[in-house]
């Protein structure tokens, strides 16, 4: 019983510290688009890079919920 809630708590911590560098992948993002100027000659580029945070995102909440998943089906 204490190894799944551990396991529990272990995915919010997870879940939460993904969520906390959410904004600064944000920015970075845009920094990084306005800086080296890409927008106005290479639009479909910028459209791929806006995407890091999406993919950023997805992969947090996708391994907090692997953890809280396997905590639950190995319950004893």
């Amino acid at each position: 019983m204490l190894k799944n809630i551990t396991s529990i708590v272990f995915a919010v911590i997870t879940l939460v510290a993904f969520l906390a560098i959410f904004p600064t992948i944000i920015t970075s993002v845009g920094t990084i688009t306005s800086i080296t100027n890409i927008s106005t000659d290479f639009p479909a580029v910028v459209s791929i890079v806006e995407l890091i945070p999406l993919i950023a995102i997805i992969g947090g909440v996708s391994v907090a919920g692997l953890i809280a998943f396997v905590s639950a089906r190995n319950q004893d």
